[in-house]
């Protein structure tokens, strides 16, 4: 992708869960990282857990096009997965997008 004009869409945040709730939360974000990976388009799908803060939650994810996240949206996986989270208890939600017109491998 580097040197033209092509543009990639970066996803990166964070979900800060309840401590009694973060099994139930990887429940819900196991099978969705597992279905976004497979989606056209998808780069990279990843939930990981925060290696300083208790409960917290790091999303990143990188899409082809534009298109491609605006597909991502209307996946019965994401539907699924709105849904359960409102049975689970979110302090804290900070979610970014971001739109990449070059990279560069470091290692």
């Amino acid at each position: 992708m580097s040197g033209d004009d092509t543009k990639m869409i970066v996803i990166q945040g964070h979900f800060d869960v309840h401590a009694d709730d973060c099994a139930a939360y990887e429940a819900l974000v196991v099978p969705m990282q597992q279905a976004s990976n497979a989606e056209e388009g998808c780069v990279t799908y990843v939930f990981s857990k925060d290696l300083e803060v208790a409960g917290r939650y790091r999303l990143g994810e990188c899409w082809e096009t534009d298109e491609a996240l605006k597909a991502h949206f209307q996946m019965p996986h994401m539907a699924t997965l709105q849904a359960g989270l409102k049975s689970v208890r979110l302090q804290e939600v900070a979610v970014w997008r971001y739109e990449v017109t070059g990279h560069s491998r470091l290692m």
